[in-house]
């Protein structure tokens, strides 16, 4: 009885997947459903300076090689706490670079922080968002 049901079970599965497959792509931000959509490259070339230690705001500046402009129209800039933890958007800027500071944002701390940019694209139908970089490390002393 248990193998049967499981088979039954692994049939409807393998239906299911058949039957996406033929599904409509919709999404007008899809670049594989419309060729006139361009995926912003990935963000590269992070660097960044701190403020010294004790000082009052504390900051971090952020700067990135700037992406192609026919392909990008700014950057969102995401934050976490650890290499592989989660990543909150902290803001977003039209050029390639980004202070975080502490006279804004009460959560700018000394301390660990890693970062993540990633390029977006404008279109009528909303933003489209390229991947994110790789987790970049500071330290504000």
């Amino acid at each position: 009885m248990v193998k049967h049901l499981a088979k039954i079970i692994i049939l409807i599965m393998l239906i299911i997947l058949l039957a996406s497959c033929s599904l409509k792509r919709s999404n007008p931000l899809d670049p594989n459903g419309n060729g006139d959509i361009v995926v912003p490259e990935p963000v590269t070339g992070i660097t960044h300076t701190t403020s010294s230690q004790h000082q009052n705001p504390c900051w971090v500046n952020i700067k990135w090689a700037a992406n192609s402009a026919s392909n990008t129209d700014g950057y969102f800039i995401y934050r976490g706490m650890g290499y592989y933890s989660s990543f909150a958007l902290v803001d977003s800027s039209r050029t390639n670079e980004y202070v975080h500071s502490s006279a804004n944002d009460p959560t700018v701390q000394p301390g660990d922080y890693w970062y993540r940019i990633s390029a977006y694209k404008t279109y009528p139908e909303g933003k489209l968002e390229g991947r994110r970089s790789e987790p970049y490390w500071v330290r504000i002393p």
